[in-house]
Formats: C-alpha cells, sequence, structure tokens
C-alpha cells in the first residue's frame, strides 16, 4: 500500500466516524454560559476539515466520493437505529433509555440528510474552486460558509413549528462552530506531512 492509499484511508475512517457518531452524540445537549448546542457539533464540524484534506492530499474526485459515501453511512447508521428502536426489548427499561438516546424521528433524520448533502457539497465546490490560492485559507472559508448552511438548513427543518427563536438557535450554533473551525483550521496543514 503507497503512501497516498493509506493517507486516503486514514482520512476515510476519521470521516466516516465523526458523521456515524455525529448522530449518536447528538443528544447530548450541552450549555455553555448563554449557549446550547448538540455535543456533536465538535466532531461533525471536523468532518469538513477532514474532506478538505482528502481533496488537498488524495485528490478532489476522491473528497467528493468521500462525500457520498459519508451520506450512506449516515443513511445506513439512521435506518439500522431506527430498526432497533421498533424490535422488541427484553428489558422495558433498557428499551426506554435506548428511545431516549438513540430515538430519532423522522423530522430530525430528515434535517440531518438535507443539511449533510447540501454542506458538505457546498463545503465541496468552495474548497475546490480555483477562487482560493491557499489551502489553509480555502479550508477556512469553505469550512465556515458550509457550517453556516448547514446549521440553518437542520435547525429550520428539525426545529420549525417547534420552537419559536430560530434565529437565536442558528447564531448561538454558528458561533460555537466559528470558535471550533478556527481553533482546528491548523489541523489542515498536516496535508502537508501527508503529502510529503
Amino acid at each position: 500500500m503507497d503512501r497516498q492509499d493509506r493517507s486516503a484511508m486514514i482520512l476515510t475512517t476519521l470521516f466516516i466516524t465523526g458523521i456515524v457518531i455525529s448522530n449518536v452524540i447528538a443528544a447530548k445537549v450541552i450549555k455553555l454560559g448563554a449557549f446550547l448546542f448538540p455535543s456533536s457539533i465538535i466532531s461533525y464540524t471536523f468532518t469538513f476539515i477532514i474532506a478538505n484534506m482528502m481533496s488537498d492530499v488524495v485528490g478532489k474526485e476522491r473528497s467528493k466520493f468521500l462525500v457520498f459515501m459519508g451520506f450512506l453511512a449516515q443513511a445506513t447508521a439512521s435506518g439500522l437505529i431506527l430498526i432497533g428502536l421498533f424490535l422488541p426489548s427484553a428489558d422495558i427499561n433498557r428499551g426506554e433509555a435506548y428511545r431516549l438516546l438513540l430515538g430519532i424521528n423522522w423530522r430530525f433524520t430528515l434535517a440531518s440528510l438535507s443539511a449533510y448533502g447540501t454542506s458538505q457539497l457546498m463545503n465541496y465546490y468552495i474548497f475546490n474552486s480555483k477562487f482560493f490560492k491557499n489551502g489553509f485559507t480555502a479550508n477556512l472559508i469553505s469550512v465556515l460558509v458550509a457550517q453556516f448552511f448547514d446549521t440553518l438548513i437542520f435547525t429550520f427543518v428539525a426545529f420549525f413549528g417547534i420552537y419559536d427563536r430560530l434565529l437565536d438557535m442558528v447564531l448561538s450554533q454558528y458561533v460555537i462552530k466559528i470558535i471550533i473551525v478556527v481553533v482546528t483550521n491548523p489541523i489542515f496543514l498536516l496535508t502537508k506531512k501527508m503529502k510529503a
């Protein structure tokens, strides 16, 4: 296995793990001062940087394929979790715990898949455009723009008609995502070592 294939496997593993685990840990909501956001915000935001690293190290076609495989992984994981939800439980307490932790209703699944499909492809096209000369800058801008639309789409699809303060939710989550992206953006510089 050559260096490029190894890099592709590492990045694919990190990306798919981040996507799938985000669905599992999203049930925990974190309160940090005035901000409320799902704990999946860190793992999910990180996947955008990984996708851009794949473009930079292995090539944009592999990165685009990675985005589609992430969508497949997310849809498959959601489907399997739903099947587990409807299977009869041997223990009522454990069944209820499963429902509380992993119970996904159609609206959250739709919101998650819609936001993912839109924002990951947006990230891909912005990062791989000829507009940015520097990969570090392209990564920062593409992730920030894609995360804004991801947050907007997910929040409105998942919570429209349920909560009144949707714009507050969007802004709260987006501010946290900006902090995460700015702090983690230097990870993108690892692509130089992976290409060497």
